[in-house]
């Protein structure tokens, strides 16, 4: 076997690994919640944020591109004028505005639980 074959056969074993540990996780996050309800409402409400948080990112992204982003699809043989480069286009602008939301809330967060430690 060659070395990029070795590479490819872990990578793959390091995607499966990684599908197993995150199904793992959800799977006996749920069986641990069904003792206890009030647990399954607080993860309701936190997937629920989450999805607002989500939406409003999406609804504020562009779903036009400027001259520069269409001179670079179209560098990579994607057709700017497609309907789904726009819907794509604006998916990403969601995803990376709630991204960018979910770091700025943690860093909040953070900075707000330090501060309460002190004047503690």
């Amino acid at each position: 076997m060659s070395q990029e074959q070795l590479i490819d056969i872990g990578l793959i074993l390091s995607y499966i690994l990684i599908g197993v540990a995150a199904a793992a996780a959800i799977i006996m996050n749920l069986v641990n919640s069904f003792g206890n309800p009030k647990s399954l409402v607080k993860s309701a409400a936190g997937v629920v944020l989450l999805v607002v948080i989500f939406f409003i990112g999406y609804s504020i992204a562009p779903s036009e591109f400027s001259a520069s982003t269409a001179k670079a699809m179209e560098a990579a043989s994607i057709d700017p004028t497609s309907d789904s480069a726009g819907s794509t286009y604006k998916f990403i602008g969601g995803a990376m505005t709630t991204t960018l939301a979910l770091i700025v809330i943690a860093v909040v967060g953070l900075v707000f639980s330090s501060v309460a430690r002190i004047v503690r």
